[in-house]
C-alpha cells in the first residue's frame, strides 16, 4: 500500500497512525517515521478498529509502541542475523548466467539499561544496524521474441510475400523488425536495462531513554532517538529499469519529554512534548530524463514525479487525565501538533514520454513516404478482392516498441517552473471518554473525540469533526469463560499534504513559483498545434533527449510557452467543499473459552470510508465521439472534424486547447466487511498456538490520489467502483511455539532441552490488479487509465500466496540471568514461488474472460506474464547474547 505499507479495513495505508510512548511518528504525506529499535520496545500494540476516544489521527488502524526503561538492574545485550545467498534458493526470476546473484544481510545492536541513582533515576539505550546488498532482477529480454513483428503482421506479410506488394512487404517487415542492425540504440538500450543490479541499503537506528521518579506524585522520562538510512534501487525491478529507479536517503530524530503528576490516588495527568525532525529525499537514478514508457515492455528513465525532497519539523503537545470516581474511569485530553516543512518536488519537471499500441498499421503505411494513401487504398483494395480475412491486420495497431523505434510517442508531458513551496500545518484535538463498569459483567466505553486539521496552503479548514464512539464487553453468563465485544464510531485521518503541494504549485494561477505543465498528444498536430511525434523526434534529432534536461526554451520553435491559458496546458486544482477523510466503523465479536487452555473467537467488522481524495479531469462534460471498437465506449471530440460539424457536433471539452484540467476532490468511498475466526492456545505443557482465518472484501473507488490512477471516464465514476487493490479475500496465519520438554541430566536430556521450535504458516488469495490497454482509447486526453472492452477496474486476479516459515532456537544458560539464544530461521521453507507482479498492458489482447489471471507460460513482457516473484527460500542465523 502507499507509504505505510499496512492496510486496515481496506484502508489504502495513508490512513493510518503510529505512536511512540504515546507521541506521533507519522509524516504529513501519510507515511511513518523510523521509530525505535526493536530492542528498545516494550510493547507493541495494534488497535485494528473501533478504539476508543482518546486515539485520534487515524482513519485507518494505529500501531502503538512503548519503549523500556531501566531498573535497578543493570540488564541488556547484544544480538547479530545474518543472512547470505549461499544458504538461500534461487530466485525464479533470477537469470544470471553464472551462480545465484549477490545477496548478503547483517543486522546487529544490543542494548543496556541500568539504575544511574538507584530507586530513583534510570537509563536504557539500543542500537540497531542493518547493512544490506542484493540485486535487482529487471527481465526485460527473456523473451527474444519481443524483437519480432506481430501475429496479424506476420501473417499478412506473409500472404503479401508472393504478391504484387512483395517489395513494401519486405520493408515493412525490416521497418517493424528490431534488429541490431536497424535500431542499435533500442537493442542497446533492452540489453543494458536486462539482467542483475546489485545495490546497498543501509540503517542506523540509536534511542535512549532516561525514568526520574522526582517524588511519591511525580515522574517522567526523556527519550532520545535517531535514525539514518539509504536505500537503493527502490522501485526498479520486473519491467522497470534501473534507470527508472531511485535511491530514498532519509533522517530523522526526535525528543520527547513526558510528566506523570499524581494529584490524589484517583486522578492522574500525563503531560507530553515531542520535537521531531524528518529530512526525506528521493533522487532519480537518472538525473536527466525524461521518462520513457514503452507500455508493456519496459520502462526506462527519471521518474516524472521525482526528485523529491521533503523538510519537516514537527512539534507536539499533549495532555490526558484520568479521573477514577466509582464504577467509572473518566479520561480527557487534548493535543496540539504543529508542522513546519519545506518541499522541493520537481513534478513533472523531467518530462515523459508514452509509447504505446494504439497506432493502426494502416496509417503507418499511409504516412510512409514511399507508400502513401494511394498505396494503402491499392493494398485494401487488394486484400478486399484475395483475402479479406487479412482486412483486419491492416486496422490492427503497431505494438508499444515498434511506435518506439519509429519515433511516435502517443503522448509527451512535461512542466516547468519552481518546483519549491513550503507552509505551517496545526492540528487541534479535544476528547472525552468514561469506561463505565455498570455491572459486574457489562462494561460500556463510550466518548467523544473533536479534531481540527487546519492545513497549509490553499486547502481549507474542515471544522465538522465530530467523532462520537461506543464500544461494550459482556460476559453473559458471568463465568468467566464468553465475553461478546463491540463497537462503533466515526474516525477522522489527516489529510494528506500532498494534496496542498500538487493543488498550488500546478493550479495554473500565474504564480511565478508555479510549475506549468503542458501536454501533447498523437493527434494535436491537427489541432494546429505540435504533436508529441514532432516534439519527440525534433528533439531527438537535436541530441537533447536523453543527454540533458528538455528546456522551456526547446520547445519555443514549436511555438510552446508554457503558462497559465496557454494551449496544452495540464492543471492541477481542488476540489469543492474539500474534507478530511473519514470512515464508519463497527465491530462485533465472541469468544469462548474452550477449555484446557484453547479460546475461540467469531468476530465481524465493517468499515465504510468516506471523503477519499481522488483526481477528475473536469474539462469534459459530454462525451459524443463515435464509438471507440477497443472499449466499447464513446470518445471524447477535442475539436470536430469538418463532418462532425456538418453533423452538429461541438467539442466535448470546456476549453479544448487544455488537455487536462484535474481537480482533487474528496468524494470517493471504500467498503470494507471482514468475518475473522480465531483459535488460541495459551502456552502451557511447552506449546502455545494462533491460527486466525479472515474472510473479507474490499471495495473502493480509486486506489489514491496520484494523478496515474484517475477514472478511465470522468464522467462515469461510478464505473471505477470495484474490488479494492488490497482485496484479499481469504487469509490464514497459524503459528505455534513448541518447547522441548526434556528434562534431567542424562547426556541426552541435557542436549534437547532448551529448544524452542516456532513455525508460522501464511496462505493468502490472490489481490486484483488493473488491466490496461497503454494508451488513450477515449480521446479523454490521458493514457494511464483506459481499460479493454467493458473490463471494470481491478478486474485480474493474482497469484495466491502460501508460505511457510520456522525459527529453531537454542538457549544456553551460562550463569543466573545470563545466556546464549542460537537462531536457525527459514523462511518460505519449502521453496514455493510465489509469483508477484504481472504485465497488465494487454493492448487489444482479445480476453476470454475479464477474470483474467497470470498466466505462468509466458514471459514477462507478454501481457499477462509474471514479471515479479517473492523471494524463495531464504535461512537466517542468529545469535543473542542476554544478561
Amino acid at each position: 500500500t502507499p507509504q505505510s505499507g499496512l492496510s486496515f479495513g481496506g484502508n489504502n495505508g495513508r490512513g493510518n497512525y503510529v505512536a511512540v510512548d504515546g507521541s506521533e511518528t507519522n509524516t504529513i504525506s501519510g507515511g511513518v517515521l523510523q521509530t525505535v529499535s526493536q530492542e528498545a520496545v516494550q510493547e507493541f500494540q495494534v488497535l485494528r478498529n473501533s478504539y476508543s476516544a482518546e486515539f485520534g489521527g487515524a482513519a485507518g488502524g494505529i500501531i502503538s509502541i512503548v519503549s523500556k526503561s531501566g531498573s535497578n538492574k543493570f540488564h541488556g545485550g547484544a544480538f547479530g542475523y545474518f543472512r547470505d545467498d549461499k544458504l538461500d534458493a534461487r530466485n525464479v526470476f533470477d537469470f544470471s548466467p553464472k551462480d545465484k546473484s549477490p545477496f548478503d544481510r547483517k543486522q546487529y545492536g544490543g542494548s543496556l539499561g541500568g539504575p544511574l541513582i538507584k530507586d530513583n533515576t534510570f537509563f536504557f539505550a539500543a542500537f540497531e544496524r542493518f547493512d544490506e546488498s542484493q540485486t535487482t532482477f529487471v527481465n526485460l529480454l527473456n523473451d527474444p521474441n519481443i524483437f519480432n513483428i506481430t501475429p496479424s503482421q506476420t501473417a499478412l506479410f506473409n500472404f503479401l510475400d508472393n504478391s504484387p506488394f512483395a517489395l513494401a512487404s519486405a520493408g515493412l517487415r525490416a521497418a517493424l523488425t528490431t534488429t541490431p542492425q536497424r535500431y542499435p540504440n533500442t537493442v542497446k538500450r533492452f540489453n543494458d536495462a536486462s539482467g542483475q543490479f546489485p545495490f546497498e541499503s543501509n540503517q542506523t537506528n540509536f534511542s535512549s531513554r532516561v525514568d526520574r521518579i522526582f517524588s511519591n506524585t511525580d515522574n517522567g522520562y526523556l527519550r532520545f532517538n535517531v535514525n539514518d538510512s539509504v536505500f537503493q534501487n527502490q522501485a526498479s525491478g520486473a519491467l522497470t529499469a534501473v534507470s527508472r529507479g531511485r535511491a530514498v536517503d532519509s533522517f530523522n530524530g526526535s525528543i520527547a519529554v513526558s510528566e506523570n503528576h499524581i494529584f490524589s490516588p484517583t486522578v492522574v495527568n500525563e503531560l507530553k512534548l515531542q520535537y521531531s525532525y524528518l529530512r526525506f529525499e528521493v533522487i532519480p537514478n537518472d538525473k536527466t530524463g525524461p521518462e520513457i514508457n514503452i507500455e508493456g515492455f519496459g520502462n526506462f528513465g527519471r521518474d516524472i514525479f521525482l526528485p523529491s525532497k521533503t523538510y519537516e519539523r514537527h512539534y507536539d503537545v499533549v495532555d490526558n487525565v484520568s479521573v477514577v470516581k466509582g464504577n467509572h474511569t473518566f479520561k480527557f485530553g487534548g493535543s496540539f501538533l504543529a508542522t513546519t516543512v519545506d518541499d522541493f518536488n520537481e513534478t513533472f519537471v523531467g518530462g515523459r514520454f508514452n509509447f504505446g499500441a494504439n497506432i493502426p498499421l494502416g496509417n503507418i503505411i499511409a504516412a510512409n513516404p514511399l507508400l502513401g494513401p494511394a498505396a494503402l487504398t491499392s493494398l485494401t483494395n487488394f486484400l478486399t478482392a484475395n483475402n479479406p480475412a487479412l482486412l483486419p491486420a491492416l486496422a490492427s495497431p503497431i505494438n508499444a516498441l515498434q511506435a518506439f523505434n519509429l519515433n511516435l510517442p502517443i503522448v509527451y508531458q512535461q512542466g516547468f517552473g519552481d518546483s519549491s513551496d513550503s507552509g505551517n500545518l496545526y492540528r487541534y484535538a479535544v476528547y472525552g471518554q468514561d469506561t463505565w463498569k455498570i455491572r459486574p459483567n457489562f462494561t460500556l466505553n463510550y466518548g467523544l473525540r473533536y479534531s481540527v486539521d487546519d492545513q497549509a496552503l490553499n486547502l481549507p479548514t474542515d471544522t465538522d469533526d465530530i467523532q462520537p464512539r461506543v464500544g461494550f464487553s459482556w460476559d453473559p453468563f458471568s463465568d468467566g469463560k464468553t465475553v461478546i465485544r463491540g463497537g462503533a464510531g466515526i474516525f477522522n485521518g489527516a489529510v494528506i499534504y500532498s494534496v496542498a503541494n500538487v493543488t498550488s504549485e500546478l493550479a495554473g494561477f500565474g504564480d511565478p513559483t508555479e510549475i506549468n505543465i503542458v501536454l501533447a498528444t498523437a493527434t494535436s498536430g491537427a489541432l494546429g498545434l505540435p504533436s508529441s511525434f514532432a516534439v519527440y523526434q525534433t528533439l531527438l534529432a537535436r541530441g537533447v533527449i536523453g543527454t540533458r534536461p528538455i528546456l522551456a526554451s526547446d520547445l519555443a520553435p514549436f511555438g510552446v510557452r508554457p503558462g497559465p491559458g496557454r494551449p496544452l496546458e495540464v492543471r492541477f486544482r481542488l476540489g469543492p467543499n474539500y474534507r478530511t477523510p473519514t470512515t464508519y466503523q463497527a465491530s462485533l465479536g465472541v469468544e469462548r473459552n474452550l477449555g484446557k487452555g484453547f479460546s475461540l473467537e467469531l468476530s465481524y467488522l465493517f468499515t465504510r470510508g468516506q471523503n477519499i481524495t481522488r483526481p477528475r479531469d473536469t474539462n469534459q462534460f459530454k462525451a459524443t465521439g463515435p464509438v471507440n471498437p477497443i472499449t466499447g465506449q464513446p470518445s471524447f471530440i477535442r475539436f470536430p472534424t469538418a463532418l462532425q460539424a456538418a453533423a452538429g457536433l461541438t467539442s466535448d471539452f470546456r476549453n479544448p486547447l487544455r488537455f487536462q484540467d484535474n481537480v482533487y476532490e474528496s468524494t470517493a468511498k471504500s467498503f470494507y466487511n471482514a468475518f475473522t475466526i480465531a483459535v488460541q492456545r495459551r502456552f502451557s505443557n511447552n506449546f502455545s498456538l494462533n491460527a486466525h482465518y479472515t474472510f473479507a472484501k474490499s471495495i473502493d473507488e480509486v486506489t489514491d490520489f496520484n494523478s496515474d490512477f484517475a477514472a478511465q471516464n470522468p464522467l462515469n465514476l461510478g464505473a471505477d467502483r470495484s474490488l479494492s487493490s488490497f482485496d484479499q479475500r481469504h487469509r490464514a496465519v497459524i503459528s505455534g511455539i513448541f518447547v522441548s520438554p526434556a528434562k534431567g541430566q542424562t547426556i541426552m536430556a541435557k542436549f534437547l532441552k532448551d529448544f524452542q521450535f516456532s513455525p508460522i504458516f501464511t496462505a493468502g488469495s490472490g489481490r486484483p490488479f488493473n488491466l490496461l490497454l497503454g494508451f488513450d482509447a477515449n480521446g479523454d486526453g490521458r493514457s494511464q487509465s483506459d481499460r479493454p472492452g467493458a473490463v471494470g477496474r481491478n478486474s485480474g486476479r493474482g497469484e495466491e500466496f502460501y508460505s511457510l516459515d520456522a525459527r529453531l532456537a537454542r538457549r544456553i544458560n551460562v550463569k543466573e540471568n545470563v545466556s546464549f539464544e542460537f537462531t536457525l530461521e527459514a523462511f518460505n521453507l519449502f521453496n514455493r514461488t510465489n509469483f508477484a507482479g504481472i504485465n497488465n498492458i494487454i493492448g487489444t489482447t482479445n480476453l476470454a474472460t475479464f477474470d483474467a489471471r497470470g498466466d505462468r507460460t509466458k514471459s514477462p513482457t507478454q501481457p499477462l506474464g509474471f514479471t515479479s516473484a517473492a523471494a524463495k527460500r531464504q535461512l537466517q542465523l542468529g545469535v543473542r547474547f542476554s544478561f
